[in-house]
């Protein structure tokens, strides 16, 4: 799937325009309930979580490929902005006038620890399941780069063929693997595949959310 050109086109069935549920559900979990946290967002689109936990006064850090994404959220929340270029990966970095949102626009496969470091949490849904199989491995390996060690990471995975996707399955086994962890991560919640989503064929698929710590 080219997720640039449906941007482009206006096709984001993944996006939804209020908080996400389980997010305010397990938001403790991310944040660890520290007053300022630095939380990250990757493949982060125009995710609302960003605006909802920077007006709590964490600080945010997002990586996201498409400028039109990362236009729109500046713009939708009606949020000046300043641009700045980022050769490192290929882009540029966005933020705003507080300075406690930051969203890098380029290639995620190319940021690490020489960009942002010591991130407190991550909400990481509809990232993990959209990347392709063979760039897992690079994908966690800029999370584990970024986040402090024991830094909590809640993921949505969904549970369906292999094979099939994007959205694409992945097993605790699997998510195990990619992390490094020492114990299988903890199945924290669930939730059923929502109505907007069915263009992408997930009729009946549940989606799984699962407490990581890195």
């Amino acid at each position: 799937m080219d997720w640039k050109d449906c941007w482009e086109k206006g096709n984001m069935p993944w996006h939804i325009e209020d908080v996400h549920p389980k997010f305010l559900l397990h938001v403790d979990k991310i944040t660890e309930k520290k007053n300022n946290a630095k939380i990250f967002f990757p493949l982060c689109g125009k995710a609302v979580e960003m605006f909802y936990l920077a007006k709590k006064g964490h600080t945010i850090v997002g990586v996201e490929y498409s400028e039109i994404a990362v236009k729109q959220f500046f713009d939708e929340n009606k949020l000046s902005y300043e641009t700045k270029p980022v050769p490192e990966i290929d882009g540029n970095v966005y933020e705003n006038e507080a300075n406690n949102i930051r969203i890098y626009c380029g290639d995620y496969f190319k940021f690490s620890q020489t960009l942002e470091t010591n991130v407190d949490g991550v909400w990481d849904r509809g990232a993990l399941e959209a990347v392709l199989i063979d760039k897992r491995g690079k994908y966690t390996d800029v999370m584990k780069s970024v986040m402090k060690r024991g830094a909590p990471c809640i993921t949505e995975v969904p549970d369906r063929p292999v094979g099939e996707g994007p959205p694409f399955n992945l097993t605790p086994d699997e998510i195990t693997h990619l992390y490094d962890l020492k114990t299988t991560p903890e199945k924290v919640d669930y939730d059923p595949a929502s109505e907007s989503l069915k263009s992408m064929n997930v009729d009946g698929m549940i989606y799984y959310y699962y407490k990581i710590n890195s």
